[in-house]
């Protein structure tokens, strides 16, 4: 609240980067499909992608996700659990951590008072190099209905953000909705940031973030004699804040991607995951059910021309009903 005549005082910019702490943080299982589970998530994670989708699971589940990004460099854990299904009504809570330690601050560093790039002479010395860190932590509050054939949803994001000695608090909106066209097909559509969202910095700047559309499509289908299920989808989004040098193609000013994931599912136990998108190109994972217990593991490459370093994501969701019957008897 002591950030709040910031609000109405401070100068605001439209960022095409912020909230990022909420991209690329579901569960193993999420990141091997490549996050194409716009009308396929499950569990509590799947607010992140279209909160419609809580109710996609008849269960209550707990979820713990660990990542090691780039080599290591961004650690995330995230938490999610289902706090109600009941009467066509789900409700869940989902917390992340984020962290960066030791990045170097070289703006006073340098051998010579210039900042010019053409001076040749310049040097960064590295006894005057600084290090700070950046940490986020947010929290996401969503509901969903379900009806005879759709379901509807919401949520509402908090977020905290330090870096260095600044300061910023956030808040956000997505909402989004799933249709079952047949038994075996869906499609999905969700805005994140629907009302724009924001980030208030103690230095007194807001900044803001346009909403982003997503929309899409899933299949499932069985192989009933090999004791085989495949789930395949596909999913497309358009950011309002206009395009960017990943996009798959742009139209005029806005860009658009493409996602997609492929799943095997040998026996409802072992589970092999393929993904693709426009930032690492490709994405894999592998899981498994032990009892109550889905276990999952997710490879992605160093995201496409960089070094910045592959990343590895594991995660484990219970059921927390079988595990209270298991308790019970």
């Amino acid at each position: 609240m002591f950030l709040f005549p910031l609000f109405l005082t401070g100068e605001s910019i439209w960022v095409k980067y912020g909230n990022q702490v909420f991209r690329g943080v579901g569960d193993a299982k999420s990141i091997a499909l490549s996050e194409s589970e716009i009308a396929s998530a499950t569990g509590p994670l799947s607010i992140l992608y279209n909160p419609s989708l809580l109710n996609n699971s008849k269960t209550k589940k707990l979820v713990y996700s660990h990542q090691e990004r780039f080599s290591g460099t961004v650690m995330f854990d995230v938490f999610g659990i289902d706090l109600q299904k009941k009467n066509n009504n789900s409700f869940s809570f989902v917390f992340i951590r984020e962290s960066v330690q030791g990045i170097p601050n070289t703006n006073n560093a340098l051998l010579n008072n210039s900042l010019s790039l053409n001076d040749l002479n310049q040097r960064i010395l590295a006894s005057k190099v600084t290090f700070f860190n950046q940490s986020q932590l947010a929290t996401i509050i969503g509901f969903s209905k379900l009806f005879s054939k759709a379901s509807f949803g919401g949520n509402i994001k908090l977020l905290n953000h330090n870096i260095g000695n600044f300061n910023g608090w956030g808040i956000g909106f997505d909402i989004g909705t799933v249709f079952n066209i047949s038994d075996k097909n869906r499609i999905g559509f969700s805005i994140k940031d629907v009302t724009t969202s924001w980030i208030v910095w103690d230095s007194g700047t807001i900044e803001r973030i346009l909403p982003e559309l997503k929309f899409g499509l899933t299949n499932n289908s069985e192989l009933k004699k090999y004791l085989i299920q495949i789930n395949s989808m596909f999913s497309t989004g358009v950011k309002l804040s206009g395009k960017e040098l990943l996009d798959d193609f742009t139209i005029g000013d806005y860009g658009f991607e493409f996602r997609a994931g492929f799943e095997l599912i040998y026996k409802k136990k072992l589970k092999i995951r393929l993904g693709r998108n426009p930032i690492n190109g490709k994405s894999i994972g592998v899981g498994t059910k032990i009892k109550f217990v889905d276990l999952d593991y997710a490879y992605v490459p160093s995201p496409n021309g960089t070094i910045l370093g592959n990343s590895h994501y594991i995660s484990f969701n219970i059921g927390l009903d079988d595990l209270s019957k298991l308790v019970l008897n």
